[in-house]
């Protein structure tokens, strides 16, 4: 892992020191982030939400810039795309089928796909009548991934505006790579797997993936005012707007959205709000019997310090955490043993291997005592020029 010497000496600093008292979170926060950015100068800016329960307070601060070119400041409330975070929304949704009786996590995968694409899949080997619902939420399918395909990812470069369809990335899928083997066999991080759930998630519910995930998981019961689905739905009335993220200093802003759009990503959201999705997550306001919450959160492999359904682990000084991060630099993890949540964004995603480093320091700040090496990186960072490998091969 990389930390900057900053990240390192605001660690160093805190742990010496008690917790700091709660009016002094937030300027502390706020320090941080601007040594962040004046100490790395391919950072344009980052975001740093946090959640106390012991404290009773939340806190967001921003450093740095949204727009390098137009020299616009980044603000704490400015959306982001938050991409594979998203997949813990969209499992929290099926899991909410589940509770409604609409399917089981043992049902085969060919029991709920539209025909036209459980045909699509049965041409390239997949065996969808012995792949589990489960196994989909858990990465354990055998399903390789179409971001996975060099020239898929090319064509953010080459064609940044081309609006893809779903079926179009799954025959991206099926043309271009084999099944990486049987069912329940291995791990292996799937964003295709994911956009199969959407599919699954929109033919039970008739509706678009973002509205039919907006009530499923209740965005207006948990205060997620600042949350949409890009381009299905519109975005709040009155919300900042989305933060340009940049792809190793290419300004993202313009790529179109469907490029990670149908499930594996396709959420937008200022990192104060992702934050509190999962606080109420883990708090059990999602799900209406706490047995979906454990069923959620139990790991199904130890890749990733353990990948439940759309979530994996993290291990910072004895504490067990749950998040997940996203392709854009996102990353978001809840510690439900101490009350703290913390998600952060760098607005570029090649600098997202900071996070490990600002999570130690502000889990001091607010009163965990000496918190070392957290374990795995909670990182989900693709390659310089792509997705290829996606899952713990592509964590660094």
């Amino acid at each position: 892992m990389i930390l900057s010497s900053l990240v390192v000496a605001a660690f160093t600093v805190v742990a010496m020191q008690p917790p700091l008292p709660p009016d002094s979170v937030g300027p502390a926060l706020q320090r941080l982030a601007d040594s962040l950015v004046q100490a790395r100068p391919r950072l344009p800016g980052i975001v740093i939400a946090v959640e106390s329960k012991a404290m009773g307070r939340a806190w967001s601060v921003a450093a740095g810039l949204s727009d390098t070119a137009r020299r616009v400041p980044l603000v704490p409330q400015q959306p982001m795309r938050i991409a594979s975070n998203t997949k813990t929304y969209v499992a929290a949704a099926v899991l909410r089928l589940v509770e409604q009786g609409r399917l089981s996590l043992k049902d085969p995968l060919s029991t709920h796909l539209p025909s036209s694409l459980d045909s699509l899949l049965r041409t390239d080997g997949y065996r969808t009548d012995s792949i589990t619902i489960e196994q989909v939420l858990s990465h354990r399918a055998g399903f390789n991934e179409h971001p996975a395909v060099p020239s898929y990812v090319a064509r953010l470069r080459t064609a940044p505006a081309y609006r893809w369809t779903r079926e179009e990335q799954l025959r991206w899928l099926v043309d271009s790579l084999a099944p990486v083997g049987p069912a329940g066999a291995q791990f292996r991080y799937s964003d295709s797997g994911y956009t199969l759930l959407g599919a699954i998630i929109e033919r039970y519910t008739g509706r678009p993936l973002g509205p039919a995930v907006r009530t499923l998981v209740g965005f207006e019961r948990l205060g997620l005012g600042g949350t949409w689905w890009e381009t299905m739905e519109p975005a709040p009335r009155g919300v900042a707007d989305r933060a340009h993220q940049y792809l190793n200093g290419l300004d993202a802003y313009g790529i179109d959205p469907s490029f990670d759009l149908y499930g594996g990503g396709g959420i937008v959201a200022p990192m104060a709000d992702v934050a509190h999705f999962l606080t109420a997550l883990i708090d059990g306001k999602v799900f209406a019997e706490r047995a979906t919450l454990e069923t959620m959160l139990a790991p199904r492999s130890t890749e990733m310090a353990g990948y439940g359904l759309g979530i994996f682990g993290a291990n910072a000084g004895g504490l067990r955490g749950h998040g997940h991060s996203g392709f854009w630099g996102t990353t978001a993890m809840v510690f439900p043993d101490a009350g703290v949540t913390i998600a952060i964004a760098v607005t570029d995603q090649g600098e997202l291997r900071l996070a490990n480093g600002i999570i130690s320091a502000v889990l001091q700040m607010v009163g965990v005592p000496r918190v070392g090496k957290i374990s795995p990186r909670p990182v989900h960072a693709p390659p310089a020029e792509g997705r290829g490998g996606g899952g713990p091969n592509s964590v660094r």
